[in-house]
């Protein structure tokens, strides 16, 4: 499998993932109800401070389809140049339509992670970076319905 490609959930395969990435998806998975998605009133920030700068939150509206910037960690914003917070994923990202738009979309029709490592699609203040690792996984206040995106994202060299 190419290093950029998506991930389903079948072949998710968390033991080689950088160990950030990975204690995101276990504390999900410790949070995940019986039935159903976890919403974000199972998350506590308390049990992450490692991650928070590398922490990104994202509102799913729907009609149309779109993502925003709920919280952007400090890591990211650093590696941005600027804070996205409250900005549209299509608007500051002129590479998000495509790839990373479907993988989204997949996330949210499909209420399941999404995880990439590949090269950097988009950078505007740190352009050493050229590697990334992702994972979004999918939140749900009512347990059925995506409505936001918990992720973490490194930058790697």
């Amino acid at each position: 499998m190419a290093s950029s490609d998506t991930l389903t959930a079948s072949s998710l395969d968390p033991e080689s993932w950088h160990p950030k990435i990975k204690q995101l998806y276990d504390y999900w998975c410790s949070v995940h109800p019986p039935r159903g998605l976890p919403g974000r009133q199972h998350i506590d920030p308390i049990d992450l401070p490692r991650l928070l700068p590398h922490l990104f939150l994202v509102d799913v509206e729907r009609a149309p389809l779109r993502f925003r910037y709920r919280l952007v960690g400090t890591d990211y914003v650093r590696m941005m140049g600027h804070d996205l917070t409250g900005q549209y994923l299509d608007e500051v990202h002129p590479g998000f339509h495509g790839l990373i738009q479907r993988q989204y979309i997949d996330l949210v029709e499909r209420r399941r992670p999404a995880y990439r490592k590949g090269p950097v699609m988009y950078v505007e203040a740190m352009k050493d970076h050229l590697f990334v690792e992702r994972l979004a996984v999918p939140l749900a206040r009512d347990g059925s319905n995506v409505d936001m995106i918990l992720g973490i994202i490194l930058h790697l060299r």
